[in-house]
This record gives structure tokens, sequence and C-alpha cells, in this order.
């Protein structure tokens, strides 16, 4: 579940929430859970603003495996490894999902359209449709059976995957992935023997892994994510993880942070401060904000400082309530209706912001009412009151304020009423154009009012336990597409809340309920026809074309897809004619199917088939069953009372006035950085950061470790200095001996002279280890004989020539030749009459002198001067021969800057256009498209002799070492 710009909020109101993740400052996990579905979405499409990408799908599943390896060696579980991929989902997540696709295949859609109109020629192979991320479909199917082979694989071939149970939750088991991974921890919590000091991680990209997390109480509790930027530009998300910068969000800190932001009431309610009930009811306050299963209330957005206002109230009424309001995910309702009603003073103050404007408006227009329905509004109230009231036509409809220009009639009172009766007659006409317009309703009545008020915290209660409890309804969904005033949810105490459990969607089920018909392919064809299909009972689910509302929202995402919602009875006796169509492999997709769990056995053995041979070799031997005392060294713990020894020595001006410098440069950093003020700073303590241990034997035979510090010294302020730590891991606590070090059959490396980096396996040492040495046998591979290669690479080096030489043997001049291998710019029409903007390169762009990079093999710059080689010379002579007019024009022009289709090509049979898209055609089918490029500052070997050392290192394979 997302809740949107909740996650920038937290990092910037908790600046020392996320920790930069480096490779020897990483804690001690027992669990680690990974949400797949955000690793599945970068791997498979990470750029969807580029139409032109393509991939393949074993490069996918390579790539997710490759994520997958290295978020296990980062943090190391020691216990516990769970994969969770998202199943079928709740009725209520739905909704979300819908609209999601639907606007995720128009967004493609429209990419793809305006591509084509700028002329560029797309990829013949079809696109991934993300669409397919989906439970059911065969993408899925075959992506879990490559994630089983995946875990048989890393556990019976990687000794750090061995002592680790692995869980693999796939799409085939229902549930949310980021849900039922906190199933399996209530489920393990509720064990006899569960350790509550269980240190958790758990992996995704939805803000409100935050909130679930909390929800365990677990003590130790952390989220791993990639790094999020946030203002400028908006930059693609690293493909590769080795490339990517991960953060570590510590919830314990996060506990804490709470509590501080709380702490003003600490002294003012009359009932027992409880850190663990305001953490329940700081998680209850962020649904509110709107989130995957129920929109935002009106006017309520976090940029516009919802949750403040949220704590700010919550702070005021809760010495008046008597308790908190979220009982271990039940909501107390007469509490939540006492929050609710001073809450919504903001509906209020909100709209007295529009009611000065009205004011301003109407002393201009002359007019008292501006719509009709409020002059009847107020008309009524003035004939309760039995006071006879007069009325005229000609104003504005209030929905001008939504910017809807809308001219209405509307009624104008002779006596006008005070000014809070108007007051309270626009507010509340200004709500039932809320109503009218966005709900589609023609009377608001106190009946209809009362229905929103119980939907919307029949929702808020169902999210509760979907957070505490797991799914107890999997039928129910919130039935509108926008949520009430909060001055309208009232009279909810007496409410009488039950969910019907119901049952999970099937597959297909669900696929026919999400997915748009452009992504009818996904399907199965005996369905297909229900999506597009005149005839079919179900068509209007399936609209080619639809309106979104912002709502209030900045970003084109956060916007409401306004689309019908699935009739669930009417979808599944649609789909009941069909599913007799289904073939025997379909219907084993469309099935739900448990848990599965993984660990190591030796004494299994077998073998497992690769899903894909071609691409993924088979298991030959599968080993899978499926189903401190911190040793002494040079740190010494200063505790208590007791200091480090000082020595007090004369400081003169000088160092004074550096003093103060540093002391600033620290206190600024911890103010903006951190958010942390520091006060007045009289000790600086400088260390060197901890980058790693290094195993020592002493003098018994005993292995002990020794910390390896960084060479940099760094200042830290005093009073920031945790002086409690004493103990930093405790992972390597039971080697004790070079026997447990280096156990028979493990590997190891030699780091010394004179085989460094030889991969060796270590042999029964029992009769040397008393005399400190262990016996390894080495593979030792044969060195290339590169002498012979060095000595004569002037032979096989690209000989490069300046730009007169080339221009001599093309009979051109010497410009053209450096502007073709740079680039030039052509735009559409002529010079007087430009169509757009448009413009398409074709040059050959071998060169790039702002970027200083050049084309190894093609091009190289000499100081100053460009070299070119006689492959750029073939190229050349190629695209002379196709298009000399080019060449001529630009020779004759060649003052120009940028150059016109219609100036190029004068004549009224020429077809400028076509040309310039054939030259850009054939220049990105040739080979130059696709070259890369290096920086003009580093000595890079030519291909040729790449090739001969490669040459050199398989015939080196062959030989025999003597």
């Amino acid at each position: 579940m997302g809740v949107p710009k909740f996650y920038r909020w937290v990092s910037e109101r908790y600046p020392c929430l996320s920790q930069v993740l480096k490779e020897h400052q990483i804690p001690e996990f027992d669990n680690l859970y990974l949400d797949m579905n955000g690793i599945i979405h970068q791997c498979s499409h990470p750029n969807d603003d580029d139409v032109h990408f393509r991939i393949s799908e074993d490069k996918i599943f390579a790539d997710i495996f490759h994520y997958l390896e290295v978020l296990f060696r980062i943090i190391k579980p020691r216990k516990v490894f769970f994969m969770a991929v998202d199943g079928v989902a709740p009725r209520a997540k739905m909704n979300q999902q819908r609209g999601r696709r639907f606007r995720s295949a128009k967004e493609a859609e429209d990419k793809i359209k305006k591509a084509l109109e700028k002329g560029e020629t797309l990829p013949t192979e079809a696109r991934f449709d993300s669409n397919c991320i989906t439970p059911g479909t065969e993408f899925m199917a075959r992506l879990h059976e490559h994630l089983k082979y995946f875990v048989n694989m890393k556990i019976s071939t990687d000794k750090s995957w061995q002592g680790v149970t692995v869980y693999l939750s796939g799409h085939e088991t229902p549930g949310e992935g980021e849900h039922k991974i906190m199933e399996f921890i209530r489920s393990e919590k509720a064990k006899p023997h569960h350790d509550p000091n269980t240190r958790h991680c758990l992996y995704g990209l939805d803000a409100d892994l935050i909130m679930l997390g909390l929800t365990s109480h677990e003590a130790h509790f952390a989220l791993l994510r990639e790094e999020v930027r946030f203002g400028g530009k908006k930059s693609q998300r690293a493909c590769a993880p080795e490339e990517t910068t991960f953060h570590l969000l510590h919830l314990s800190l996060m506990r804490e942070y709470i509590d501080y932001e709380f702490s003003p009431v600490k002294d003012k309610i009359p009932f027992e401060y409880d850190i663990e009930r305001i953490i329940d009811d700081w998680i209850l306050m962020g649904f509110l904000v709107g989130n995957d299963f129920i929109p935002h209330l009106p006017h309520l957005h976090i940029n516009h400082d919802a949750l403040p206002l949220l704590y700010r109230t919550y702070m005021a009424i809760l010495p008046e309530l008597g308790g908190y309001i979220n009982e271990n995910g039940h909501l107390n309702l007469k509490r939540f209706e006492k929050y609710l009603t001073r809450l919504s003073d903001f509906d209020r103050e909100h709209f007295s912001e529009v009611f000065v404007d009205l004011k301003w408006f109407e002393s201009k227009v002359g007019n008292k009412y501006l719509n009709e329905a409020a002059g009847i509004a107020a008309e009524e109230a003035r004939n309760n009151k039995q006071k006879k009231q007069k009325a005229q036509e000609n104003s504005l409809c209030l929905a001008a304020l939504e910017k809807n220009e809308v001219v209405t009639a509307r009624t104008v009172l002779e006596d006008e009423p005070e000014d809070d009766d108007l007051f309270e007659t626009e507010f509340r006409q200004y709500k039932r154009t809320y109503y009218m317009t966005k709900m589609g309703v023609e009377v608001v009545s106190d009946d209809f009012l009362a229905d929103q008020a119980e939907c919307y915290v029949q929702a808020i209660q169902w999210i509760l336990h979907y957070y505490y409890h797991g799914v107890q309804s999997w039928s129910w969904y919130y039935p509108y597409h926008y949520a009430p005033y909060l001055s309208d949810i009232r009279n909810i105490s007496e409410l009488k809340i039950k969910f019907e459990l119901g049952k999970p969607f099937m597959p297909f089920e669900q696929l026919l309920a999400v997915l748009p018909a452009a992504s009818k392919d996904l399907l199965p064809k005996c369905y297909q026809h229900l999506m597009i299909s005149q005839d079919s009972p179900i068509i209007e689910y399936y609209p080619p074309d639809f309106k979104t509302d912002l709502n209030g929202k900045q970003q084109e995402w956060e916007a409401v897809v306004l689309i019908p919602f699935i009739d669930e009875k009417r979808l599944l006796q649609a789909m009941e004619s069909c599913n007799k169509c289904l073939k025997e492999e379909e219907k084993r997709r469309n099935t739900h199917s448990a848990c599965l769990m993984y660990w190591y056995d030796k004494d299994a053995e077998f073998r497992y088939m690769s899903p894909w041979p071609e691409r993924f070799p088979a298991i030959e031997r599968c080993h899978t069953r499926f189903y401190l005392e911190e040793p002494h060294g040079t740190q010494k713990l200063y505790m208590g009372n007791a200091v480090p020894p000082t020595k007090v020595a004369y400081v003169g001006d000088n160092e004074q006035s550096m003093w103060l410098k540093e002391v600033q440069g620290l206190s600024e950093h911890y103010q903006r950085r951190k958010g942390i003020i520091i006060h007045e700073t009289s000790i600086v303590v400088y260390a060197q950061l901890l980058t790693g241990n290094r195993y020592q034997l002493n003098q018994n035979g005993e292995v002990y470790l020794e910390k390896q510090w960084s060479k940099q010294v760094l200042p830290f302020v005093y009073q920031t200095v945790v002086k409690d730590i004493k103990a930093f891991d405790s992972r390597f606590s039971n080697i004790k001996t070079l026997d447990d070090l280096f156990p028979p059959g493990s590997t190891a490396f030699m780091l010394g002279s004179p085989y460094y980096g030889c991969m060796g396996e270590v042999q029964d040492s029992r009769d040397v280890i008393p005399e400190g040495r262990i016996r390894v046998v080495f593979n030792i591979p044969c060195e290339p004989q590169l002498d012979p290669l060095i000595q004569n690479q002037h032979k096989y080096s690209v000989k490069y020539n300046p730009a007169y030489i080339l221009a001599s043997r093309l009979g051109v001049s010497g410009y053209l030749v450096s502007r073709f291998t740079g680039s030039i710019f052509i735009g559409r029409g002529s010079k007087k009459n430009p169509h757009g903007d448009h413009k398409a390169n074709v040059g050959l762009n071998l060169k790039f002198n702002k970027k200083n990079e050049e084309v190894p093999g093609y091009t190289k710059k000499v100081g100053s001067e460009w070299m070119y080689s006689s492959a750029v010379e073939q190229l050349l002579a190629e695209y002379l021969e196709r298009v000399p007019e080019l060449f001529n024009y630009i020779a004759k022009n060649s003052q120009e800057d940028i150059f016109y289709e219609d100036d190029i090509w004068p004549g009224e049979d020429e077809n400028g256009a076509e040309k310039v898209q054939e030259i850009v055609a054939w220049l990105k089918a040739h080979p130059v498209s696709a070259l890369s490029r290096s920086s003009c500052d580093l000595q890079i070997l030519d291909a040729a002799i790449v090739e001969k050392i490669e040459e050199e290192i398989e015939k080196c394979k062959v030989r025999t070492c003597p």
C-alpha cells in the first residue's frame, strides 16, 4: 500500500531516521523479508519514459536473481529469508490496482503515439507490458518456477544460504506481499518459544511499510530501501544494485521520534501514558490522509501540512477522551467521533478562507448568493423562522470556486441574514456542491450523509484489521471515488461494524477485474472477448477512454481514475460460461497454493531440472528440502565517570579560531542535515570509524578478531556520542581456533606471494594446526605470456589520422569531416517557415567536445586536435554516397547551426521529412549507433589487442602448469 508523499514528509520531519548503508556498518539481523514486487518492476521496466526500451525475459529473470543475491549479501540474515510476491489482493485493493493499470496502459499508448508523431522508429519487438506483473499471468507463472529454481540453486551451492530457512510466498498465495510478511511475523510471535529480541529487516518501496513495521511493536525492526532523492529533476533509479545507495530506516528510532513528538501530552492526560498506544493512534492518523483503500479527505493533503494538523488536534483532544482511539486494531468509536468532531473545525477554517473570497466577489458583482441552491437553502431557513422573504435571479455558481465556469441563476434575499447564518448556509451548500458534482447525487439528504459517514468509518476499521490482524473481509471495498467531509462524519459512536470474511478471487477473476482491454492478451483467449466485444455483458467496465480528476492533488499519478467499480456478481456470471474452455495449463494457473519453505539437507541429493535449460543450467547435486564478549584488542571502553586520560595545553588565538570554526560547522551540520540542536559544545571527540575485522592468531593458537580502522580521522561532538555500546558484532564469536576458521573442505584464497588470488580447498590439517598452520591445496592457473604481445602491440593498434587526411581521401573539406563526425541537427520546414521545435540529429556522434568523450576505435583526441581512424573514413564514404546533397548543402552553408528539410531538399517532388527519416533509420540500424564512449583522458586498449589477450588466455587455459 502506498501513502503518497508520506515517506518524504517523515524523512524531512525526522531526518536521522535513515542511515546510508556502508559495508562494515550493517547491524546484525536474524530475519530478512523482501516485498518482491518492487524488485520485479525495477528489473523488468526500469524506465517507462523510454519507448525504445526492450528487454528479454531471461535478462529479467537473471537481473532479479542478481538483485536477490546482492540484498542477501548486504544483510546476511542468520535465521530466515522470506520472499513475498503479491498474490490475489483483497477486493478493497483491486479498485486501486484497476485504476493504476488502466492509467499505465493509457500512458504507454500516449507515449508511443507521441514518439511516432515525432518520426521516431520504434523497435519491432513487443514492449514489456508491466500489467503482466499480476497474479495468474503466464509471466508470473514462469517467474515463480524460476524463483523456485533459484532458491534450490543457492541453497545447494552457496554456504551462506545453508544455515537459513528460506520461504517463498509466490503469486499463487493470496495476499499482498508485505501483508503476507506481517502474517508470518504475527504467526511467529504467537509461538511459545518466540525470541522477543528477534531482529527484523524488511525490504520494500512502499511508504506504509513504516506503519506496518510499527504495528508489530517489535523492539528491533528496520526497513531497507533504495535512496530516494527529493526535489530537482527526476532521476532514473539505478538498475544495477551495485550502483544503488541503500538506506536503513530504524523503526526503533522512529518510536523514539513519535514519543518525542507527543511528549507534551504526558502531563496532561488523566490516564497512563503508553507509547505503544500512542504509536497505534499515530498509525490510525496516517490512514486519514488517504491510501490504496480509501481516498483522502477533502483538502487534507500531506504537502499542505495535514499531518501536523492531525497531530495537534490529537494532542488537544486526548486529555478529554479518557483513553486511546486505536485499541490494538479496534476502533473505539466514541473516542474516534470526538476526535473527528474536533478535527472537523478544519473544514470550516478552510471554507472561511474561501468565504472571504466569495464576499469580495459578491461586493464586486453586487449580489448576495453565489448560486440558486444556496439561495433556496437560505429561503428554507427563513421560512422555518416564519419570515417572509423575496428573491431574484442572476448569479454565478459556487462551483466556480472548484474551477468550473458555470453560470446559474441565484437568489438574493431582500432582508440580509446574519453573517453566521450566511456562512453556515454557504458552507452547507459548498459541501452539497461537492457531493453533487463529484459523486453525481441529485439530493444530498441526511440518509446519504449518514451512509457516507458509515462507509468511511467502516473503511478505517477494515484497514486497521488488515494491518493488525490480517484480512477480515476479502469482498469488502470502499464504494466511492471520493471521501466525505470531516464535518459530515457524525453520529458514528453507536455503529455496529461487521465484516463477512468471504474468500479471495481466483487469479483469472482478478485479472479480468483489474486489467484494461489493452492488456487483454494477458488473459486466456476464452475471456478476452468479455473486454472488447460490444455484446459482452460487462463491456462497460472496460472503457477505451476515461477521465481523471486531480481533486486537489498536484501530480498526474495522484489523480483519481474515474472508471466504474467492478460488480463482482456480474463479473463471475460473465466468466462462468467461459471457464469450461480453459486449457489444462490455464486451469493450473488459476489456483491458489501455500507458501513454500526450503532448508538445506546434506543427506538429500537429487537433480533439479532447470525451468529454462537454454539459459539456466540444471542443478546436478541439489541438497534442498522444501515443504559476546568482545575479544581483547586496542580498543578500551570508558564508562560511567571514567574518562580517557587528558592533557591540558595552552590554546593560542589561531587554535581557538580553528576550534570555533569547527564547532560551528558541526553545529550547522547537525541542525541542517539531521534536525538536531546540539547546544553548546565543549568537547569534540576525534575518532576513526570501524571498517571491518581481521582474524589474528595469538601465541596460544587461538583465533581472535582485530578491528580495522579507517585512516581518516573524523570529529564527533561529545554530547552526541553513544557511550553504552559494549559489543559491535557477535556473528564470529563461535570461531575460537584455526580449525573453526578453516574447516576441511572450505574455500580459501591466497593473499600472499607468490600465488596471490589463487583459490584453494582446505585439507585435513590436524597435524599442523598446533604449529599455527593449515594445509590448503591451491588451484594454480597458468599465467598468460603477454610479453610478446606488449612488444608488438603497435601491429594491432588502430591508426588515427587528422581530419585533413581523411578529407583529401574523400574529396571533401576538413570542415565536413569534423561536422559529420559530431552532431548535425535538421529541423522541419524551412529556415523562414519552421514547423515546430522538433529537430533530428543526423550526425555520426563520434566525438563529444563538451563532455570530453571519444569513441574508441573511431575517434581520438590528441591535445586539442581530433584524430580519426580508417573506420570513420569508410563510414563517411558510405554516408556521402547515400546523401551527397546533404554534404553539398552543409558545405555551402557552413555558418549555420541548424539546417532545415525544405532548404536542403527544396524541390516539390522532394520529401525532406522522408529523407531525414531514412537517414535516422539508417544511423540507428548501423552498428556505430551502439558504440560505447569513453573519457578522452583514459588510455584504452584497442579491440584487436583485447582480442589477442583473450586468445592468449584461452590458450593458457588448455596448457598445464609445471
